[in-house]
């Protein structure tokens, strides 16, 4: 196949996308084996009749591909509507100005390059050459920060994902050219202003999407607020459970906390789903969750302790399910790439987090054996 990225045009594109799927979802991440040909090692369902895929080749090797619906080519089906919440955009557009991207994916060897870049320009191109005003997908919390940098917002309430755990529904309207310059997004080196004067609904969409969800972040609050809905709930503070901000100055917990997301969590809310590959770490800010294998409860979570730090540290699949067992959960989300920075290049706050993990971790250790010698006693 011809080096590239471009929409997939023939039998064999398709294919080398639908095997891409495959090998990401079902080899390497054990999901939708009931939907995947194991023969051809194709993943492919009834949705793909009326969508479009993105091919990324190098060295004739596919290394990245996403699905795209748009409202032309066929309507959207009731599961597409109610995962990416369009009923309010569908009621101010019609189906033509509307397309949902989904199931985006880069091999190892090259996530973390260019190429899902690459991959949104043939979108933006896409959007601009049949006048779209409204780009749909739903991502997960450690992917946040690089939609958000690509003109994205979130616009309402977080969901469970079956399979992955915590889903932000996240929108671009294209005719906001001023937030899309604003926030250095890369389509607006696209495009001109005047180009988008077919986007005859912005003001009307920016008023449907309101402030953005129900996510508190970081880096659009002032830092004393921010702190203060991180300790919002007391039992932050009188737990005597060791915690990851313990020992910290306020000045150490903001650069710990750079680029972070609060996330409220309704009971039996599935925060982290058990084989996911994401390794976003998450601390607990209020309520409790449960770690759960197999449907057996194996720990309890509280206030102040981390949940996510073996796939983070041990870069393995999740190896078990976090879900949210009281109501008014709440969890803070730490960024990945800064995290990972900031235990390289800040040898002494390094140091304090990671003693107070493993302090927080050991007491787990001992708490789940005195509930393991309650069991049997």
């Amino acid at each position: 196949m011809q080096e590239g990225i471009r929409f997939a045009e023939t039998d064999e594109e398709l294919r080398a996308s639908y095997q891409l799927r495959y090998q990401v979802y079902v080899e390497s991440m054990g999901r939708f084996k009931d939907k995947s040909d194991p023969v051809l090692k194709e993943l492919r369902d009834d949705e793909d009749k009326n969508a479009r895929a993105i091919i990324a080749i190098k060295a004739g090797v596919p290394i990245g591909t996403l699905r795209l619906f748009w409202g032309k080519d066929a309507p959207f089906s009731k599961e597409l509507i109610d995962a990416y919440h369009l009923a309010p955009f569908q009621a101010l557009l019609d189906d033509s100005k509307i397309c949902i991207v989904e199931r985006l994916m880069v091999i190892d060897p090259h996530r973390g390059s260019s190429t899902t870049l690459h991959m949104y320009k043939e979108v933006m191109h896409f959007v601009l050459q049949h006048q779209i005003e409204a780009v749909l997908l739903v991502c997960e919390p450690h992917h946040l920060n690089s939609y958000l940098k690509l003109g994205f917002r979130p616009f309402t309430e977080t969901y469970s994902y079956p399979g992955i755990g915590l889903a932000v529904p996240m929108v671009l309207i294209a005719g906001d050219y001023t937030h899309l310059k604003r926030v250095g997004s890369p389509f607006a080196l696209l495009t001109k202003e005047q180009d988008l004067k077919y986007c005859r609904h912005t003001r009307a969409l920016l008023k449907t999407i309101g402030h953005g969800g129900d996510i508190i972040s970081q880096e659009l609050s002032e830092q004393h607020d921010y702190l203060k809905k991180v300790y919002a709930d007391n039992t932050l503070l009188q737990t005597t459970k060791p915690k990851l901000f313990d020992f910290l100055t306020e000045d150490e917990i903001q650069r710990l906390i750079a680029k972070s997301y609060i996330f409220d969590c309704a009971r039996g809310s599935l925060i982290i789903d058990k084989d996911n590959s994401s390794r976003t770490l998450f601390i607990v800010l209020s309520g409790v969750v449960e770690v759960r294998r197999d449907g057996e409860l194996q720990a309890i979570i509280m206030p102040g302790e981390v949940i996510g730090e073996i796939a983070f540290f041990l870069h393995i699949p999740r190896s078990a399910s976090i879900v949210a067992a009281t109501e008014e959960v709440r969890v803070l989300s730490l960024d990945e790439p800064s995290l990972s920075r900031l235990l390289k290049y800040e040898s002494e706050l390094a140091n304090k987090v990671l003693m107070n993990l493993c302090r927080s971790l050991c007491n787990r250790v001992i708490s789940g054996v005195e509930t393991s010698d309650l069991r049997t006693a």
